[in-house]
């Protein structure tokens, strides 16, 4: 099967979902796949394709296109979709006489650009949707007529692609619930790589809990650095974020509000080895999350849950419908009330006090995550674009 992925961002820039992006992209080839990737042209993007173990390889190849989206070695200094959009439509016309069958995107607006076009070109559109944009817009206040906009865009979108892929089943369920929804939505969740299921070589660290992630405040970071602060034998080592930023600087001011300095270790973001070496350390892995926003309660597929679970951790996480989806309590993690820093000292200050049942959910999650690798994802995309809606 020949696809196209089309990622019209500035491939530069970083973006957590560019881990999720090339991981996906490198499973498609495993699995078979021809892969054409439509990505911005600018001045090193051979290096960051190198950087992102996506250089040349069997199955995939490269076609650089124009785009206007400020980023490292480029010249744009706003954000302009329509050249990367035509100069997509245009490949894709040339693709097309060379078998290429499908689409994939998940990008709002290019595939609401797409989607009128492609019947003439013989080509078929899975979009993967990741969250629900008028839902989000409209718990963060905006403007009402954008929010409506989104909603329109989002129906035409939903009802008019071949196929829906959602990155979660309560996503999945919502995109169902909608109306002109033609089910079932596909799901597939994100992934982990074969790597992390080595991490667990070395011996554990007693009392060390771990976090790998983003610092922002809808992570949840601000909680478990109050949970681990009323939990004297808990070591907590974050690994994400950049110093000097205004999230890095606020969970500081939060530590040393807290007396937690000295059991704190906090490390920039950094590479996969880095979150392995300490997956592999620690004792205890938490997903802190929040129930706040429908997108962190129920829509999200965090890819470091995966790898805590891979990587032999006991895991915590909220007790939520994105958790529970993959999740269940007390057989494979610890779940705790969501948005609650007492309930999640009180499961943390448990699993730390009873080794023996910390080292049976490891194994259970271990065992869980085999069913969520990256090639398992996109065998999921591939028998959904063989099975895709006339």
């Amino acid at each position: 099967m020949h696809v196209a992925y089309l990622y019209p961002e500035h491939l530069g820039r970083p973006a957590a979902r560019l881990l999720q992006v090339a991981a996906t992209l490198r499973a498609l080839t495993r699995q078979g796949a021809k892969v054409s990737l439509l990505v911005g042209r600018f001045a090193g993007l051979h290096g960051r394709l190198a950087e992102l173990d996506l250089g040349p390889r069997p199955g995939l190849s490269l076609e650089p296109l124009a785009m206007w989206q400020p980023g490292p070695g480029s010249r744009a200094f706003f954000s302009w979709h329509l050249p990367y959009h035509l100069a997509a439509l245009a490949r894709l016309r040339r693709l097309a006489g060379q078998g290429l069958t499908w689409v994939l995107v998940r990008h709002l607006k290019l595939a609401g650009f797409l989607l009128p076009r492609l019947p003439e070109l013989g080509l078929k559109l899975l979009f993967e949707a990741h969250e629900l944009f008028s839902q989000t817009a409209r718990e963060e206040g905006a403007d009402p007529a954008r929010v409506a906009a989104l909603a329109a865009l989002e129906a035409r979108v939903f009802t008019g692609a071949h196929c829906l892929a959602a990155i979660s089943r309560p996503l999945a369920q919502a995109l169902e619930a909608l109306p002109g929804v033609r089910g079932p939505v596909v799901v597939a969740p994100s992934g982990v790589e074969e790597e992390f299921f080595a991490s667990g070589g070395q011996e554990r660290e007693p009392g060390l809990v771990a976090y790998a992630g983003g610092l922002g405040a809808w992570k949840g970071v601000d909680l478990l650095f109050r949970a681990v602060a009323s939990v004297p034998q808990a070591r907590l080592e974050v690994l994400g974020g950049r110093p000097g930023s205004g999230d890095w600087q606020r969970l500081g001011d939060l530590a040393q509000g807290l007396g937690l300095e000295a059991r704190l270790t906090m490390r920039p973001q950094a590479g996969q080895e880095a979150v392995r070496e300490l997956l592999g350390r620690a004792v205890v892995a938490v997903w802190p999350g929040s129930g706040r926003q429908r997108i962190a309660a129920e829509f999200t597929s965090p890819l470091k849950l995966f790898e805590y679970l891979a990587a032999g951790c006991a895991v915590l996480a909220p007790d939520l419908p994105a958790a529970r989806a993959v999740l269940a309590q007390g057989h494979n993690a610890r779940l705790f009330r969501p948005d609650d820093a007492d309930s999640l000292a009180q499961a943390l200050s448990g699993l730390l006090a009873a080794p023996l049942e910390a080292g049976r959910l490891a194994w259970a999650g271990q065992r869980l995550a085999r069913a969520y690798t990256w090639d398992a994802r996109a065998r999921v995309l591939l028998d959904a674009m063989g099975e895709g809606r006339p």
